[in-house]
């Protein structure tokens, strides 16, 4: 049997609750679920290769299993819980209501703290279209190559498209400056009197 270094944890991955289960959940345990086992009864030791392959794990497994995994987790450990609340979670400015912390931008689409005081230049955005340069495209034959105003050509090509709100390329940084606007409008409550 192989020796663990002392400064080397091992972890048990088994996230199940043994006093929720019943027997077809422990059938279903044996055979795997469809959408991936429920617990696991392997022995992991985290190091550094371990640690990265999660970074790989946490990088591509999908948002729905991502979000499935931390809404478990939240339930099962109270530290877990306030850590997120206080990374997610924040009293909004003038009327302490418990709201999300992060918004993401209408203007810019960058990701945004509401609760930090906003900048007169923080967001910079172009506020028109980008529209397709035919002319730039030399040699461009659609039946060949297909559509030109396409989001692979805009993203590859932003050169050979203009922004009709400042008439620069699409390489060019926002026009306008402001600051950050949240995307979704937050309703606000009526006051009765």
């Amino acid at each position: 049997m192989t020796e663990i270094p002392n400064d080397v944890e091992v972890i048990d991955l088994t996230l199940s609750d043994s006093s929720e289960e019943n027997e077809s959940d422990q059938e279903e345990e044996e055979s795997g679920s469809e959408h991936g086992s429920e617990t696991s009864e392997i022995e992991i030791t985290l190091n550094e290769d371990t640690r990265a392959q999660l970074q790989k794990a946490i990088a591509t497994v999908s948002e729905t299993r991502l979000r499935d995994l931390l809404r478990v987790l939240v339930q099962s450990d109270i530290a877990l819980e306030a850590t997120l609340t206080r990374e997610l979670v924040t009293l909004k400015r003038g009327t302490q209501d418990i709201v999300p912390r992060w918004e993401s931008c209408a203007n810019c689409s960058e990701e945004f703290d509401i609760n930090t005081i906003r900048e007169n230049a923080e967001c910079v955005f172009h506020p028109g279209e980008m529209l397709v340069n035919e002319e730039s495209f030399v040699d461009w034959d659609s039946d060949c190559h297909g559509p030109m105003d396409t989001a692979e050509n805009r993203s590859q090509y932003p050169e050979n498209f203009t922004w009709t709100c400042c008439d620069k390329d699409g390489q060019s940084s926002g026009c306008v400056r402001g600051e950050h606007r949240p995307a979704v409008a937050r309703k606000r409550k009526r006051l009765e009197g």
